[in-house]
């Protein structure tokens, strides 16, 4: 049977054993924090990306946001003197935003830093957003063949594949984009038949091809 007093004894002589390594442990352990912990905050400054996320589908932004903030950073100097600029970013979520004109605030969560790092203040601490809704319609594709005239008047019939391609744009973008041009250069002997890849390129803003941008032509010539 083991008796109380047996085990008082068994931890006095453990506490005895490697004094000098638990007291050297100690002071360690006290110098470490004393570094980490009294160490002075300092406060430095950076102009940051402000990147916008998850546009909710079927929309679009349609004015001119802020693209850059000014954030206020405290930390221990041993932290914020190899802070690099790519270690801290911003970003507005917009994933719960409606149509038409609204103020996102950029919040302490917006910003990202390295642990040990504190957001102290963000400037502009909101911006000013619009979203629009979009419209999808069918487009015909369009081929202009050369630069000049000439190779024009002997084209006999044009044949593109796809015939439509599917387009995403602003209601008034399309009153301005009836078509959709590609150019096809003039071949450089006379053919009778002539087959090209184009990609279909969009000059409006906001508009986007859903799906392959890519059309198949070909130019059928007079003999």
């Amino acid at each position: 049977m083991i008796r109380r007093n047996d085990v008082l004894q068994f931890l006095r002589g453990f506490a005895r054993k490697n004094i000098g390594l638990k007291i050297l442990a100690l002071a360690l352990a006290v110098v470490l924090w004393w570094f980490v912990a009294g160490e002075t905050k300092v406060l430095v400054g950076f102009a940051v990306p402000l990147e916008i996320r998850n546009v909710p589908a079927g929309m679009t932004v349609t004015n001119k946001v802020e693209r850059q903030v000014e954030v206020r950073l405290a930390g221990p100097p041993s932290l914020l003197g190899s802070l690099q600029q790519a270690e801290v970013t911003a970003a507005i979520d917009l994933s719960e935003a409606s149509a038409g004109r609204q103020v996102v605030r950029i919040e302490e969560r917006s910003i990202r830093v390295p642990p040990g790092v504190k957001v102290q203040r963000i400037y502009p601490n909101a911006v000013e957003v619009s979203l629009e809704r979009l419209e999808r319609r069918r487009l015909p594709v369009v081929a202009r063949i050369g630069d000049s005239a000439e190779p024009r008047r002997k084209v006999a019939r044009i044949k593109i594949t796809p015939p439509f391609i599917e387009v995403e744009a602003l209601p008034e973008e399309f009153s301005r984009m009836k078509s959709l041009l590609v150019y096809v250069p003039a071949p450089a002997a006379d053919k009778e038949v002539v087959t090209a890849h184009a990609h279909v390129e969009l000059t409006e803003g906001h508009a986007k091809i859903i799906g392959k941008p890519d059309v198949r032509v070909t130019i059928y010539f007079r003999k």
